[in-house]
């Protein structure tokens, strides 16, 4: 099913930090490589069955191409990969002080952030890819 220049693409896939679901149909397309079963796979993996029948199926067709995540319906992020990196270094320099994170990114990136959607980064522990 799998060449050794796939193989080894997949395998970086599953290594990554962020994209979760690419990873996910990455080790579930090496597990399957390796002779297990759809039903085993997605018990392991904690994903339906279903799932793993339709990565099999578009894997036929797009290859490589299955990894990458659609475009997904909703308003595009606020905040920028750049962004949350200058509010991490916000929060790990002001030791988590939310008010101060707040007006120094306020004043010197002239975007808006409320409290709460600080709070919120904080609490989901949105910042740790960036520090």
């Amino acid at each position: 099913m799998l060449d050794a220049n796939e193989r080894a693409k997949l395998r970086e896939f599953t290594q990554q930090k962020k994209g979760r679901r690419e990873a996910l149909r990455a080790a579930a397309l090496l597990m399957i490589d390796e002779g297990y079963d759809d039903k085993t796979v997605a018990i392991r993996l904690g994903v339906s069955q279903v799932s793993i029948t339709k990565w099999k199926e578009k894997w036929k067709s797009e290859r490589l191409g299955l990894l990458k995540d659609k475009k997904r319906p909703g308003r595009p992020p606020r905040f920028s990969d750049k962004d949350m990196g200058k509010i991490a270094a916000l929060f790990h320099e002001h030791d988590h002080d939310l008010v101060k994170v707040q007006f120094y990114f306020e004043a010197n990136h002239g975007k808006k952030i409320s409290l709460t959607t600080l709070r919120r980064f904080q609490k989901a522990d949105k910042l740790s890819p960036y520090l």
